[in-house]
């Protein structure tokens, strides 16, 4: 059975489970770290956008409606559901697709929070719909050897970002220069699309969005670099030194370091994820670092990824006592602000398995040093 038609299989079961008469998985065409694509991992589809919508019966007929009308040829090349259905009216066309189908009520309806009123209030005259992203998250958890395979060409793209950004780290350079040579890079590697966090200087305050600021001598250049491939998203945070690095720079490096391979201890499928953010805190505040363990000195522990992933592009902290799911991606960052040396970025995502987790980058974590 294919991965598709095994999510297929899954759903049906949650939808009878549930006593649901169908499915609809909505999308506005947005995917990013802190908004997974229900929809993308459903139907192997990435919209455009304004409106998408998959419809699955319980008896498990399906189609999938795009607005605007001209996708409809690009739906049908890269989704398995073979009933494709162009329309410039999101709503007429969604009631007439759950009318063919016989999607009966209650349905269920994942992306619920991105469909606009006008449009759900709509369906609902006609169709009674209960909120289901915990249907899609429940029945993602369970990862397939392609998602897997392709979380690991992610974290490939992301160490090409980052070989590229250590060389475009000197001298000279423009913030939105080392940007634009990591995107190129990731491109190269097979990313879709990147989102990127930087600061150069000194003493960094915290990492943001690229400025024309050129780097010079003595600077410290901190990234947290994030590619994503057909969905799947993979992060590195990592820290760069223009020169040779001040002893305290190394020290506080060498802090971070150890922080981070505490958290990495505890990363194991079943326990829960609040671990993590305890032994990066723990290590901090042995150092006499515990008052700097909370914003603004640091923002968070790590963070899920994709759909079914534990707190996916939230945070993990001290509170996040869900446990960490087998085969799910997750960063793992002790990024902080240190009095001495400013904000550093540390850290990388890891594959959670049963045993432990598997290290995902080829990249060292380690300070890196550029004396161009």
């Amino acid at each position: 059975m294919t991965a598709e038609l095994r999510r297929l299989d899954a759903a049906l079961r949650l939808l009878r489970a549930r006593g649901l008469g169908g499915l609809l998985v909505y999308s506005d065409g947005s995917c990013n770290i802190l908004r997974p694509s229900y929809l993308k991992y459903f139907a192997g589809f990435t919209p455009l956008g304004p409106h998408a919508c998959a419809v699955v019966s319980a008896g498990g007929r399906t189609a999938l409606v795009v607005q605007p009308r001209w996708d409809e040829s690009r739906a049908r090349r890269h989704s398995w559901i073979a009933d494709v259905r162009g329309t410039d009216d999101m709503a007429a066309a969604l009631l007439e697709a759950t009318a063919d189908l016989g999607v009966s009520a209650p349905a269920g309806l994942a992306g619920a929070g991105l469909m606009p009123f006008p449009l759900r209030d709509a369906v609902q005259r006609r169709l009674e719909l209960h909120a289901a992203d915990d249907l899609i998250e429940e029945m993602s958890t369970e990862k397939s050897d392609q998602e897997i395979a392709l979380v690991r060409k992610t974290a490939a793209a992301a160490d090409a970002g980052f070989a590229a950004f250590t060389s475009a780290s000197r001298v000279g350079v423009s913030e939105y220069e080392i940007v634009a040579d990591v995107e190129y890079a990731m491109r190269r590697a097979g990313a879709n699309d990147n989102f990127i966090l930087l600061s150069s200087g000194p003493h960094n305050r915290a990492m943001r969005a690229p400025t024309d600021r050129k780097v010079a001598r003595g600077d410290v250049v901190i990234g947290e670099i994030t590619p994503v491939c057909d969905g799947q998203f993979v992060q590195i945070c990592r820290t760069v030194s223009v020169g040779s690095p001040a002893s305290a720079l190394t020290a506080a490096y060498d802090l971070l370091l150890r922080a981070h391979e505490a958290a990495l201890a505890r990363v194991r499928a079943g326990v829960p994820a609040s671990g993590i953010a305890s032994a990066i805190d723990g290590v901090l505040a042995e150092a006499g670092y515990g008052e700097f363990c909370r914003p603004p000195y640091m923002r968070t522990r790590g963070h899920g990824f994709g759909i079914g992933s534990i707190a996916p592009g939230a945070l993990i902290d001290a509170d996040t006592h869900a446990p960490l799911p087998a085969w799910q991606a997750v960063v793992v960052h002790p990024n902080q602000y240190l009095p001495e040396t400013g904000y550093l970025a540390c850290g990388e995502t890891v594959l959670v398995t049963p045993d432990g987790y598997e290290r995902l980058s080829q990249t060292a974590n380690q300070l890196w040093v550029n004396e161009a």
